[in-house]
Order: C-alpha cells, then sequence, then structure tokens
C-alpha cells in the first residue's frame, strides 16, 4: 500500500470518528437539556413528562428520546437521526417555572409549543441563540417580564405566539427581521408602545393579533411604510387598547386589499369613516366601544363589500340606516348610537340584528316584511310605535326578541306565546293592554309555559295588561301591570304573600273593601321595619360617635404650635353644603408634628411641609391605617398607607381615624357660578356635582381634593383650590384650557372646572383613577398590601413617566411638581399616570412659589430655583426631580431621608454620587431587586442616568435624550 493510500485511509477514519464523536455528543447535549427543561415543571396531572427518562442506561439516547419522550419530535434524516426538533406539550395542565436557557442544547430545535398550561418564567435572551426555530407558542400560561429584544434574532421564525401571558413593557424593536414570519400573536399581555412603531416594522405577517394590551398612538400610519405588508395581511385585532385618533385614511384602506377580519373596538378613535368600499376581502369589521362619529358609509351595507360581521355599537353615528342590499350580512351591531329616522325596509340575509338605545322612531310594523332568517332581534330603547308584529311569532329561527322601552301598544299576539322556536321575549316598557292570551305555570325565576317548553324568559313588565292570571305569577308581569288579576293563595318570585282573591280587575268592584285591608296591613308592616331599621342605625352611628370620641379624648388629639395636620372624609350626598362661612371648617381631629414624623429631616420648616404633604389623607370607612406619601389620583392626594421605618431618617406615622367633614360654598342655596367642560365626553351639571356623594383624599399646597361619585357611577376628583392662590377669571380659564387639552395614555386628564361668585370657589375637575402611588409602593411596610415593585416594573415605571414628560414637554408644559405622591399605578400592569400637572400655570406668583417651596422641603426641587427671584418650573427642572425619582425606585429611599455614613450625613442624591464616585454604585441599590447577577448591567446604567439627571442645569440633558437612554437598555 502506498503511503497516499494510507494517509487517505486515516484521514477518512479521523473524519468518521469526528463524525461518530459529534452525533455521540450532539445527542448527550440533547438528552441533558431536555431532562434540565423537565426539572422545571412541578405539577404533571396527566403523567406525561414520566416518559422522559432513560430506563435503560446503555441504550442509545437517540432511540430513547425518539421513541419514549411524550411530545418531543425528532428528524427523520439519516444525515442527523434522533436530532430534536420539536417539543409538542399542549394544553396538559403543567405547572412550573422553566427555565428557558435549558434548551439551548437544542441546536435543531424547530418547534417549540407549550400553549394552554399554567406554567411561568422569564424569557431570556439566549433564547434568540436557537436560530432554528419556526414555531414558538407560549400561550395561555402564566410567563412574565419583558420581551427580549433578542427574539427578533430568530430570522427563520414563521410563527409567534405569545398571547394571554403576563408579559409586560414595550415589544422590542427590530421586528423587521423577522422576514419570514407570518404570524404574530401578542394579545392578553401588558405590553405597551406607540403601535405605529410596531405595524411599521411589520413585513409578511399574514394575522396580527396585538388586542387587550396598552398600545397607544393613532392608526393614521404614513402609506408609504406599511405598503407591503399591508397587501399581505388578512386578520389585523387591535381591539381594547389606548388608541386614539381618527380612522385610516382613504388612501391606507385601498392597501388592504386581503384583509379579511379588521377589530379595532374598545379604543378611543374618533372621526368619521371613509367610503372603506375598496376593501373587497373584507368579512368581519368591528369598531364597536370608540367615538367616532358621523353617517353609517352605505357601502358597508351594500353589496361591494362582502361584510358578514358587522360592529358599530357605542360610538356616535348619526342620520339613519341606509339601506341594506348586502347579500352576505349576518349580524348588524348598531346599539347605542344616535341614529334616527326609520327603520330598514329589510335587513337581508341577516340572522342577528340589534338596533337597541337610539333614537329610530318609526312604526314597528316594518319588521314584518323583514326576511325569517332572522335569530335575534334586539329593538329595545327607541321610539317605536304600533301594534306587536303577529309574524314576529311565526319565525322559525327566531330565539330571543327584545323590543323593551318603545311606545307599543295594542294587545300581546299568541303567536309569541305559541312559537316554536322563542326562547327569550322581552316586551316590558311598553303601553301594551288587554289579556294575556296564554295560561302558563311559574316554574323557578322564568314563566315556563307547559304546552311549549322552548321559550325560557318572559318579561311583560311595565305595560298596562290586565285579566286573570292562572297558577302562580312571576316578577315577568310586574311591576306595571295593575290590572291583573292575582289568584288566589298564589305566591310571587320575591316570596311576598299575595292575598287571596288577587287584585281587582277595575277598582270599586268585588274585593274593594278587602283591598283595602289589605294595602293597611302591608303599610304596618312596612312602616314597623323602616322604624326598627332607623331606630337601630341611630343607635349604631351614636356608638360611633361615642366611641371616636373616647378615642380623641384618650390622646389623639395633641396639638402643636405647628401646622395641624387633619384627616377626613365625608359621606354625605353632597359635596357643597351652603353655609355663610369665610372658611372651609375643618375637622376635630388633629395630629402634632411630633406624633407623625421622627427623622433627621433638613429643618424644621423642611419638617412641616413634608408632614403637610405626606400626611393628609382618607382611609376607607371602618379601616384605620398608617400612611406615607401617596397619591391616588389627579393632584396631590393621600390614601391608607403606611410608611417605611428606617434608622436612615425615613417617616413614621401613627393611626388616623375616620372622621366626617362638611365643605361650605358661598351660594345662599344653590350653584350660582358656572361650570365649565374641557372636552365633550362627561354632560352633568353644577347641581348634580353639588349633590355627589364626596370624600376627602388629601390636602396640599393647590388645596383639598376629593373624590366625587355621580349619577351612574362616574367618579371624578374634584380639587377645592385655596384661597389667594389662583388667577383671574380670564387668565385661569385660558390656562385651565390648555392644561385639559393634554390627552396621553400615561396622563390624567382634566376634564371640567368651577367658577364660583366668591372667591373661594375655585375647583378643577378630573378622571378618577382607581390605584396606588409609587411612593406607597415603595414605602409601604408591614401590614403590606402590595407586593414589592420587582426590577422589571420599577423600570417600566421609570419609562411611562419619562414618556410622559416628554409629551408634556413637546407640548410646552413643564409638569412642575413630580414626584412618587404624583405618580398613580393603575390596574394589574401598574401603568403609571402622571398627576398634578401644570397647576402652576393657574397659580399666582404666591401660589408657584409655594409649590416650589414644598419641592424643596421634600426634595424634589432643581437647585437653580432657589436662586431666582420668582422662581417658575422649567424642562430642566422637570428633568431634575426624574432624576430624583429614578434614584428613588432604585433605592428605595426617600428623597427626603438624610443617610449616615463614613462622610457624615447627606441626602439622597449626595449619597448616590458619593457610591458612583468611590465605585460602589451598587452597594445603594435597594437588596429586594439586587440579590441576582444578572441584571446589574440595567441597574448600573439606570443608576448613571440618574446622576446625570441632576447634573448642574447647562449639562443636564433634556427629557428626549432621558427618554432614549433608558429606552436603550435590555433588562
Amino acid at each position: 500500500m502506498s503511503v497516499n493510500s494510507t494517509h487517505t485511509t486515516l484521514s477518512l477514519l479521523l473524519i468518521l470518528f469526528s463524525l461518530i464523536s459529534t452525533s455521540l455528543s450532539t445527542s448527550d447535549d440533547e438528552l441533558r437539556s431536555l431532562l434540565e427543561f423537565k426539572k422545571g415543571v412541578k405539577t404533571d396531572p396527566l403523567n406525561k413528562l414520566t416518559t422522559w427518562n432513560i430506563q435503560n442506561p446503555n441504550s442509545d439516547p437517540n432511540d430513547a428520546v425518539c421513541s419514549s419522550f411524550y411530545g418531543v419530535i425528532c428528524e427523520n434524516n439519516p444525515n442527523s437521526p434522533g436530532l430534536v426538533t420539536g417539543i409538542v406539550l399542549d394544553r396538559l395542565g403543567l405547572e412550573g417555572d422553566l427555565r428557558f436557557s435549558t434548551l439551548n442544547g437544542l441546536k435543531g430545535l424547530k418547534n417549540l409549543s407549550l400553549a394552554g398550561n399554567s406554567l411561568t418564567g422569564r424569557l431570556v435572551p439566549t433564547l434568540g441563540l436557537i436560530t432554528s426555530l419556526q414555531h414558538l407558542d407560549l400561550s395561555g400560561n402564566l410567563f412574565y417580564g419583558p420581551i427580549p429584544g433578542k427574539l427578533n434574532d430568530l430570522w427563520d421564525l414563521r410563527y409567534l405566539n405569545l398571547s394571554k401571558n403576563k408579559f409586560v413593557g414595550g415589544f422590542p424593536s427590530g421586528i423587521e427581521k423577522l422576514q419570514q414570519l407570518k404570524v404574530l400573536d401578542l394579545s392578553g399581555n401588558g405590553l405597551w408602545g406607540d403601535v405605529r412603531e410596531l405595524v411599521s416594522g411589520l413585513r409578511n405577517e399574514e394575522h396580527v393579533d396585538l388586542s387587550s394590551n396598552e398600545f397607544f398612538g393613532s392608526v393614521l400610519v404614513d402609506a408609504g411604510n406599511i405598503s407591503g405588508w399591508a397587501n399581505i395581511v388578512e386578520y389585523l385585532d387591535l381591539s381594547n387598547n389606548k388608541l386614539g385618533g381618527g380612522f385610516l385614511s382613504g388612501d391606507v384602506v385601498v392597501l388592504f386589499r386581503k384583509l379579511r377580519v379588521l377589530d379595532l373596538g374598545d379604543n378611543q378613535l374618533t372621526g368619521e369613516l371613509p367610503s372603506l368600499g375598496d376593501l373587497p376581502s373584507l368579512r368581519v369589521l368591528r369598531l364597536g366601544n370608540n367615538e367616532l362619529y358621523g353617517s353609517i358609509p352605505e357601502a358597508l351595507l351594500g353589496s361591494s363589500v362582502p361584510v358578514e360581521e358587522l360592529d358599530l355599537s357605542r360610538n356616535g353615528f348619526s342620520g339613519s340606516i341606509p339601506k341594506i342590499n348586502s347579500t352576505t350580512l349576518s349580524t348588524l351591531n348598531l346599539s347605542v348610537n344616535v341614529l334616527s329616522g326609520l327603520l330598514p325596509p329589510s335587513v337581508g340575509r341577516c340572522q342577528i340584528v340589534d338596533l337597541s338605545r337610539n333614537s329610530l322612531s318609526d312604526d314597528i310594523s316594518v319588521v314584518q316584511n323583514w326576511e325569517a332568517n332572522l335569530e335575534v332581534l334586539d329593538l329595545s330603547s327607541n321610539k317605536l310605535v304600533g301594534n306587536l308584529p303577529t309574524a314576529l311569532g311565526t319565525y322559525p329561527r327566531l330565539s330571543v326578541v327584545d323590543l323593551s322601552v318603545n311606545k307599543l301598544d295594542g294587545f300581546l299576539p299568541r303567536s309569541f306565546l305559541t312559537s316554536v322556536a322563542l326562547m327569550s321575549l322581552n316586551i316590558s316598557g311598553n303601553q301594551l293592554t288587554g289579556p294575556i292570551p296564554l295560561q302558563g305555570s311559574h316554574t323557578s325565576e322564568l314563566l315556563v309555559l307547559p304546552s311549549y317548553p322552548l321559550i325560557e324568559s318572559l318579561d311583560l313588565s311595565d305595560n298596562s295588561l290586565s285579566g286573570p292570571l292562572q297558577s302562580e305569577i312571576d316578577t315577568s308581569f310586574h311591576p306595571g301591570n295593575v290590572l291583573l288579576i292575582v289568584p288566589e293563595g298564589s305566591q310571587s318570585v320575591g316570596g311576598d304573600p299575595v292575598q287571596a282573591g288577587g287584585v281587582p280587575v277595575q277598582a270599586g268592584r268585588g274585593r274593594k273593601n278587602h283591598k283595602s285591608k289589605s294595602n293597611i296591613r302591608v303599610a304596618i308592616i312596612v312602616a314597623s321595619v323602616v322604624a326598627a331599621v332607623m331606630i337601630a342605625f341611630i343607635l349604631l352611628a351614636y356608638y360611633r360617635v361615642q366611641l371616636q370620641d373616647f378615642r380623641v379624648r384618650s390622646g389623639f388629639n395633641s396639638q402643636t404650635a405647628g401646622r395641624d395636620v387633619k384627616v377626613g372624609k365625608f359621606s354625605r350626598p353632597s359635596i357643597f353644603k351652603f353655609h355663610s362661612n369665610t372658611e372651609p371648617p375643618p375637622n376635630s381631629l388633629s395630629f402634632s408634628n411630633d406624633l407623625l414624623l421622627t427623622s433627621n429631616s433638613r429643618s424644621l420648616s423642611g419638617k412641616k411641609e413634608f408632614v403637610s404633604e405626606i400626611v393628609e389623607h382618607v382611609l376607607p370607612a371602618g379601616k384605620a391605617a398608617t400612611s406615607a406619601s401617596t397619591n391616588l389620583n389627579l393632584l396631590d392626594s393621600y390614601p391608607e398607607t403606611s410608611g417605611r421605618n428606617s434608622s436612615s431618617g425615613s417617616p413614621r406615622f401613627v393611626e388616623a381615624i375616620e372622621q366626617s367633614v362638611t365643605l361650605d360654598v358661598y351660594s345662599p342655596d344653590r350653584l350660582a357660578g358656572e361650570l365649565f367642560f374641557l372636552d365633550n365626553t362627561l354632560a352633568f351639571t353644577a347641581e348634580d356635582l353639588s349633590r355627589a356623594p364626596a370624600e376627602v383624599l388629601g390636602r396640599s399646597s393647590h388645596g383639598t381634593l376629593y373624590k366625587a361619585t355621580l349619577g351612574g357611577g362616574l367618579m371624578l376628583t374634584v380639587k377645592w383650590l385655596r384661597v389667594g392662590l389662583v388667577k383671574h377669571k380670564k387668565e385661569f380659564a385660558k390656562e385651565v384650557k390648555r392644561v385639559g387639552s393634554i390627552r396621553h395614555p400615561n396622563v390624567v386628564p382634566l376634564r371640567a372646572y368651577y367658577w364660583g361668585p366668591r372667591e373661594q370657589e375655585r375647583l378643577v375637575l378630573a378622571d378618577y383613577v382607581d390605584g396606588d402611588s409609587v411612593a406607597l409602593h415603595l414605602y409601604e411596610s408591614t401590614p403590606r398590601r402590595h407586593s414589592l415593585l420587582s426590577l422589571s416594573q420599577r423600570f417600566k415605571v421609570a419609562v411611562d413617566v419619562a414618556r410622559s414628560l416628554v409629551f408634556l414637554h413637546e407640548k410646552g408644559m413643564p409638569h412642575g411638581n413630580l414626584k412618587p405622591t404624583n405618580v398613580i399605578l393603575a390596574g394589574s400592569n401598574y401603568d403609571a399616570r402622571l398627576t398634578d400637572y401644570g397647576l402652576h400655570r393657574l397659580m399666582t406668583q404666591a401660589g408657584i412659589a409655594e409649590q416650589i417651596l414644598t419641592l424643596g422641603a421634600l426634595g424634589y426641587r432643581a437647585p437653580e430655583l432657589a436662586t431666582m427671584s420668582k422662581p417658575v418650573p422649567t424642562f430642566k427642572a422637570d428633568v431634575y426631580a426624574y432624576g430624583v425619582m429614578l434614584m428613588e425606585l432604585l433605592t428605595r429611599r426617600s428623597a427626603g431621608d438624610i443617610i449616615s455614613g463614613q462622610s457624615g450625613a447627606v441626602d439622597l442624591t449626595d449619597w448616590v454620587r458619593l457610591c458612583d464616585q468611590e465605585g460602589r454604585g451598587m452597594d445603594c441599590i435597594d437588596r429586594d431587586i439586587s440579590r441576582g447577577e444578572e441584571h446589574s448591567q440595567a441597574m448600573d446604567e439606570l443608576l448613571s442616568i440618574s446622576i446625570r439627571c441632576i447634573l448642574p442645569v447647562n449639562e443636564r440633558p433634556n427629557m428626549r435624550q432621558v427618554f432614549e437612554d433608558i429606552c436603550s437598555i435590555s433588562t
């Protein structure tokens, strides 16, 4: 054998040995990855993962994994035998905390599907290293945290479904790199961001679902940015977000040639709809619960657009309903608009028609000409007249009919009660007369007709029906049908006994005396019950007053020469009580500053300002709690909280007691002033406001804040501004309109203001936001109502606040009063909402100076403001306050803390700067978020940004730069 031949043979043997070794190594790595991945599953009710084991240690791992591991799919390729390409464990009831980093050993994984379980865990950036992934479905689980930007490196991904989890934060930039992606489903999470930025990055997605998140911005995208994707997408669902602005423009609409489903419902879209006649593939259009107005485009009900489901409900559409010529429409919902005029002469092939809660005024007989395809018909709460159409009872598929609250008259047709299809009938609130044509019997809560058992629910109340009822009666007939005769011994659903003989058909016949005696007996019983309840209520009130007086006399009424702090609540149904005093009366309950604060404050005056700023609050009925700085709603409001005890100087608070208060307005017997609305979303009078039940939420340098509950459950915050701090009416009106024009998802909007006849009657009204302030979440001590904020949650707060400040600044308006008590965290996703912004614009120079003085005492005032003769809030001062608040988020120390250390006693900003200069910045990070090493870089970057925010004013960045720097951090 020649030397060359020998060399070639050795080379082949080495290559073969290398391939075998690599194959064995790959199999071992994959087996190890699968078994490590399995460790995260703690509950396996179907015992499917018990198959994930190697029973014979001498067996080939390839064979064991591919043949026995449930849900594991292997490559059927002789070149790579046993290569794991899929893990499919859908809907197995699995629970556990998964570590996705364990999957990095599966180099050929294409399909990872864990949908419909109860698994939790964070998505790690290393998931983006499995570039073979084509199908990723984690829907219907409990995965949380932000979505890592590395996910956009999965260049071969075709299907991405992260819906119905707990993901938060913005979707990372770079989605345009997913050129192969066909399905993107992020619905049902807490994701946020400008929808235009995300949509502009889409390329080849056919199915896009971003519904039920916190996306904001306008759908008025540039045609040039989406022209390629718009010609591809077939399904687009952006419903239940915070989108605003107008609908898609006409030049953009024509691009969506393949669009079959468009759902933009439950947003804040405004304006009129374009023709929409250029959507040849559209089957489903849902735009319900927005603020759209104008007329309904005829094309949607015509033959040019093949719409099968059309939902335009809960908007402001007006005019008449266009003629329905569509041959495809099966579901039509135009309810809760301001449509008027006549009913359409035909509804085509519609099976479900809902035109309720409009102002339609036609004769109901028109529906007798409608096609017999109807299954559900709702025409309630209109102005329809005429007799009930007999033909409706003969429709073979009509199962639900609601014609309530109209002006229908005549008799109840027998066909309605003998229908073979009808299951629910509501004709209440009309003017029907005459007898009920069919006898019935009462079963449970429904009137069931024994001869025709399909009917289940029948409501004929609030009519003028008469005649005898056989068997027992049902609430379906009452109230309102006073002429019905009730059979002897029967009993109503509510359990009230009915006198034998029932109610006569006409007064003065038969049983008049019996009826009078019955009424007297009933009146005596009712009066006795009411009297007993009133006595019990009076005794209870007396007991509570005595108990409260005892508590006050037992040591809670300490006084001080300093500024008293008062707390209170009133729940009488009036926000205004008219007297002639010169000042709103204070509560009788007071606390001394010494009882409320134990810290090494910067100065005595600072201590007083700090106490007055953060302690004045209200407790819910029946509760008493300690308090820290917090803000429920618009301006400075302070609900039940508790301060964090700290040797470093954090405030400590004592128990407060519920106390009633009253408010005085100088108008002698009514609101004599003017109520001005800043938008058209509200409609009530000053008298409505005066009768609204109210609660004191807090006091600040601006005034006192109340929560008012108006009719229909509408809740607003009412800020009663302090005397002597408000500008004159003309200038005030100009400035409050400017502040009231601000609309942003992270900013609580002003809605109205009231200008009374006296100087003491200046009020501003805003939305009430149900949530607690950042201060409460940071500094609440035991017993805690909230879990401590995680790093990702604190990061989200920082981004939300920065984004809203950028918006305010670009609108030319400094916030002017930024601090953790003026940032509310709303909802389960802790969306930050800014309050108390721009109020300096309403104030005199004295009011502005007092506001800035308070900020200085609390530690949020920029140094340059202290040197101004007439200080006013500025953009750079907002940046400074933001930097201080960012430090508080990272350290969980209050800006007012005095921190002792080797370098002496310093405040929070000096302490953070000193730690950074000495290279030990991580030492000042809150231990609750600094225990792991994985987020140390993000923390360090956030800390660095906070320090830049408090640089001298000429070196300080603007808010846009700060926002962009924070968004560039990978958490």
